[in-house]
């Protein structure tokens, strides 16, 4: 009796073990279902680099290349770019392009769940676009043009006109080149197309009242005059705003924000990024005015050891960063834009208004852009005995019948063309088209928005 009780207590036994057993495969199929897409790690290869996670919490991935999900990170050299990413529970993903990893902050949760999208951007389109038409976009990085290039090898059209027409805003602008390496709002640093608009008119980079600066202005870009227009007018196509044409605040009309502002479509395709304000102390080739132009130098020579310097000071705290929408130009662009035979040796000169040569006169920004301010302010200082420091010089570009050249001694105040730029998403792509004038004025690149 006690053995046949055993027995029927075991085969009991069995029963539970086999339906908490089918419990559980019903259960995993439903996480697998659920899951399927996901993988969950706090450290795994990402080809040279590795994941990087700043918090407590775990991660739960998905990964999608052109709309398939796939179960790891799309390699490099398949051509894709990170586009975009989302995550639950507020964490965040910043995307290093270097490194082909990505940082994950503010991971403080377990089960945090995030999704990292992949595929051919307009910067892929004009990588390979690049392979057919050399003469119309180089890199400028070392592999190219040796000792004289940028170390962020950023790909630009160059050349007397090359076919870099692009519809935006209902307009024509004009694509400047595939930045590398940039920081936006999030943290992520990847690559950008970056475009040109022509001139919305003749103004002030900025100006002040008699009492300040003399009334000559300040050359801070985050705290311009145009810098404001630009950001809450113009980009939001907001009335109002103050424009001015030379010292003393002398204000001048603004242009119709709401014809020419930025509409809901450009909106959405453009990047707040971190725009690299540090100052000129002097021309150079456009290599060195590409450092100078992310260096620690400000519009003031503060940190620059020349003793015999008395500092113009004024309230305005001068900075070398900048995060925002709507920029201007870099004296860089419009350097690197120069192509032709001679494009390599003309990056070995010093451009300025008195040695600039003929035989590097082949660039599109000054043969078809109108000539203005940049967004770089000038370390300048008078020759008076007190050697003073002006605080008001910011960099333009220009051009002359016989050279190319920089003049880098214009006053704030001075009114001169605005040219707006910006930095497009990175998951902004260019509609394809086989035609052969496809990027010309008379058939701009169409972009499009996932």
């Amino acid at each position: 009796m006690k053995l046949n009780q055993y027995k029927e207590k075991k085969k009991s036994k069995k029963i539970i073990i086999v339906f908490v057993a089918i419990i559980f495969l019903i259960g995993g199929i439903i996480l697998e279902k659920t899951f399927a897409n996901f993988k969950v790690q706090k450290s795994f290869k990402v080809m040279e680099g590795n994941f990087i996670y700043e918090g407590s919490g775990d991660v739960i991935f998905s990964f999608y290349n052109n709309g398939k999900n796939v179960s790891t990170i799309p390699k490099k050299e398949e051509g894709v770019s990170f586009l975009s990413s989302k995550c639950s529970n507020n964490a965040s993903v910043k995307w290093y392009d270097n490194l082909w990893a990505p940082i994950v902050t503010n991971l403080n949760e377990k089960g945090t769940k995030c999704e990292l999208y992949f595929g051919n951007s307009a910067v892929e389109y004009l990588i390979d676009l690049q392979k057919e038409k050399p003469s119309e976009l180089a890199y400028d990085g070392k592999e190219s043009l040796n000792n004289y290039g940028t170390d962020d090898n950023n790909l630009r059209f160059i050349g007397s006109n090359p076919n870099n027409y692009v519809e935006f805003n209902n307009e024509t602008w004009r694509i400047i080149g595939v930045m590398n390496n940039i920081e936006d709002e999030y943290g992520s640093i990847g690559s950008h197309l970056k475009i040109i608009r022509d001139s919305i008119g003749i103004y002030s980079w900025d100006s002040s009242e008699s009492s300040v600066d003399n009334g000559d202005g300040a050359n801070e870009w985050s705290d311009s005059a145009i810098e404001k227009v630009l950001n809450e007018n113009y980009y939001s196509k907001k009335a109002g705003g103050k424009c001015y044409e030379g010292s003393d605040n002398k204000e001048k009309s603004c242009p119709l924000w709401e014809n020419i502002g930025l509409n809901d479509e450009a909106r959405i395709m453009i990047s707040k990024i971190k725009w690299n304000t540090g100052a000129i102390t002097g021309t150079g080739a456009p290599y060195d005015m590409y450092k100078q132009e992310r260096s620690l130098n400000d519009g003031l020579c503060t940190g620059i050891k020349r003793s015999y310097i008395t500092l113009h000071l004024d309230s305005k705290i001068r900075t070398t960063e900048w995060m925002g929408y709507v920029g201007l130009m870099y004296p860089s662009d419009f350097l690197f834009a120069i192509g032709g035979e001679s494009r390599l040796s003309c990056m070995q000169v010093d451009f300025n208004s008195s040695n600039g040569r003929d035989d590097c006169k082949e660039n599109w920004i000054i043969s078809n852009v109108s000539t203005g301010f940049t967004i770089t302010p000038v370390c300048s200082y008078n020759n008076s005995n007190n050697q003073v420091a002006s605080g008001s010089k910011v960099e333009k570009f220009s051009k002359y019948n016989h050279c190319l050249g920089i003049d880098n001694s214009r006053t704030v105040y001075e009114a001169d063309s605005i040219n707006p730029t910006v930095y497009l998403n990175s998951n902004v792509k260019i509609e394809e088209d086989t035609s052969e004038d496809y990027g010309s004025i008379n058939n701009p690149f169409r972009l499009v928005s996932d």
